[in-house]
């Protein structure tokens, strides 16, 4: 069958893990001219952006047209991601019309990186249907995503969680009970600009803020648990803690296994699906009052540093000493 064109102009994918950076070049000519306009006085030029194209293979394994978004298990990308699924949100929802779960697709990656080698956007810019899914029988059900279980609500408690610290020791959520701890959920090989580097920098800025104030930084936890133990050793933890700037005990990268975290998953509304070469998941961020409840669940990457250091701070006056 002919293959169906799409050109889907996307924004940044919703889900994610190594990526292999691209090392920057420089040019002895460009050093001296950046120094000579800053010794002139003037302002040293804005670095344009570095694009790279990848190309992506892989399979759809889930449409929302209410949120316009296509979700694709894709195959190893050569210097940018393993294995893994991925949710594309389209700006055109009309070409989700063309598309069905179990269509085998090809598309283009245009990639930004900053000149500190990170990726600042990620964007589908082509797709094509290469191989249409087989027809499904007469009369079967619309294949539809399921409802994600109930998440737990403010002032109930939130179920332990063993895990492995950046300094490889064992450490349980329940030990940090007598402080406010801030938990979300990462991994160090996400690619995307809008997930746990969001996360990180976010985490970053928080810890900062709290920071100022020494007393209160004793009361506080902030905590980055990784669910990808198969990559995220202590060793690699402590290696991106230390690049990202968090200094425990203030902010702490630890990491899970599997069985551990289907613990807190739902609970917690992260969906997390463990698998051999494929990552998956959303974006759950808690903060947990001194006596071990919930005190607010952020889904997403929309709250702002200065919401949770407010909420922060409200815990901590209403039930310090």
């Amino acid at each position: 069958m002919e293959s169906t064109r799409i050109h889907a102009s996307t924004s940044l994918a919703l889900m994610m893990p190594r990526l292999l950076f691209p090392s920057r070049a420089s040019s002895l000519l460009i050093l001296n001219s950046l120094f000579l306009a800053v010794g002139c006085g003037t302002s040293a030029p804005e670095v344009a952006p570095r694009t790279k194209t990848f190309e992506l293979d892989g399979v759809v394994r889930a449409v929302d047209t209410e949120k316009g978004v296509v979700s694709i298990a894709h195959e190893d990308i050569p210097d940018l991601m393993p294995p893994m699924l991925m949710d594309f949100r389209l700006e055109d929802l009309t070409l989700l019309e063309d598309v069905i779960v179990d269509d085998e697709v090809s598309g283009l990656l245009e990639v930004d990186y900053d000149d500190q080698s990170q990726i600042t956007r990620l964007e589908l810019v082509d797709l094509v249907v290469t191989r249409p899914a087989p027809p499904r029988p007469p009369g079967a059900d619309p294949i539809a995503t399921p409802s994600p279980p109930p998440t737990l609500e403010p002032g109930e408690a939130v179920p332990d969680l063993v895990m492995t610290s950046q300094n490889g020791e064992v450490l349980r959520l329940s030990e940090l009970q007598g402080h406010v701890v801030v938990l979300t959920f990462i991994f160090t090989r996400c690619p995307q600009p809008e997930y746990c580097p969001l996360m990180d920098r976010k985490f970053g800025e928080l810890a900062k803020r709290i920071a100022r104030s020494p007393d209160r930084a004793d009361q506080v936890r902030l905590l980055s648990v990784s669910f990808d133990p198969e990559y995220d050793t202590p060793e690699v933890l402590a290696e991106h803690a230390q690049r990202v700037g968090a200094q425990p005990p203030l902010w702490t990268f630890a990491v899970a296994d599997h069985e551990a975290l289907r613990e807190v998953a739902a609970p917690l509304g992260l969906t997390y699906a463990p698998m051999t070469d494929q990552i998956v998941h959303s974006l759950s961020t808690s903060v947990i009052a001194p006596d071990g409840t919930l005190a607010r669940l952020e889904l997403g990457n929309t709250w702002t540093p200065e919401e949770l250091y407010g909420q922060v701070r409200q815990l901590l006056d209403t039930t310090g000493p």
